[in-house]
């Protein structure tokens, strides 16, 4: 999966401490992450770092490490928020602190649709047209989720139940569309009363996994 990447770089307050004076001054650093300042838990969330004039600095942070290629990211456990500190050396040998907040929220639900139709806790069945099952497109959306993602699902599970829910068949699918050899043997089941498409495969360009894997389940009408 490629990693996440978000570097809009976006102006923050600062203070700037001079032994026991406090001056306010302009920025020197910017940290590049998104506009919303969000950030989510348990996952590196990528920044940059800019400091101006390119002076000596420090970054620091409970939740901040730097990876092999020197760059930064931020990977907060727990909290609503969460700081980065810049520690920044002026050309006067005086020491600079800044402070950059952001909001830390938890990981979406996502939810599994199937030609833009589904629900987020996989409980309620959805109807469809027997007639629109064909080709029709498997998706994943990412509830309240406030950045930009690219999310394609390249693979699932299609199993038929009876209406005792018995297992009647199972299908391994490629791609994201149910393909023609499925619908077939689909549309063939008599018993079949009810489609559950599951256990999807990802590929993205966020680090992360899903905890929960979302379901779909489809009524022919």
């Amino acid at each position: 999966m490629k990693k996440l990447l978000f570097f809009i770089l976006f102006s923050l307050s600062f203070y700037a401490q001079n032994d026991s004076t406090t001056v306010a001054k302009p920025n020197l650093s910017l940290i590049g992450l998104n506009k919303l300042n969000v950030v989510y838990k348990g996952i590196p969330n990528p920044i940059s770092v800019n400091v101006k004039e390119a002076k000596p600095y420090k970054v620091k942070g409970e939740y901040v490490f730097q990876n092999l290629d020197g760059t930064y990211a931020l990977q907060p456990k727990k909290g609503s928020d969460t700081k980065v500190v810049v520690e920044i050396e002026t050309s006067d040998s005086t020491k600079v602190t800044e402070e950059h907040t952001f909001r830390v929220k938890d990981l979406p639900y996502a939810a599994l649709l199937v030609n833009n139709k589904g629900c987020i806790n996989g409980d309620c069945v959805i109807e469809m047209p027997g007639k629109e099952l064909l080709n029709a497109e498997v998706t994943v959306k990412l509830i309240d989720y406030l950045l930009d993602y690219n999310i394609s699902v390249t693979g699932f599970r299609v199993n038929l139940t009876s209406s005792n829910g018995d297992f009647l068949d199972s299908f391994e699918v490629k791609g994201n569309k149910i393909p023609q050899d499925v619908y077939d043997a689909i549309a063939a089941n008599n018993k079949a009363s009810l489609i559950i498409i599951h256990k999807f495969t990802f590929a993205s360009d966020l680090n992360l996994s899903i905890a929960k894997t979302p379901v779909v389940k489809i009524r022919k009408v």
